[in-house]
């Protein structure tokens, strides 16, 4: 069973990266609403640019 926050289909755009007001990132599905206090800041995009976008944003 797959959940919303597994890579899904290699090479297509099936995440967002989101960012709060304390400029926290998170990876979040392309297909789910994005919740209040947040905002897309990259995507959709393949899961693993995703990842690393937010992984980048931790440094």
């Amino acid at each position: 069973m797959t959940g919303p926050f597994d890579p899904g289909n290699e090479g297509q755009d099936t995440h967002l990266v989101l960012e709060n007001a304390d400029g926290q990132l998170s990876l979040w599905p392309a297909w789910r609403a994005v919740p209040s206090g947040w905002a897309a800041v990259s995507g959709a995009a393949p899961y693993e640019a995703c990842v690393r976008r937010v992984e980048a944003g931790r440094g």
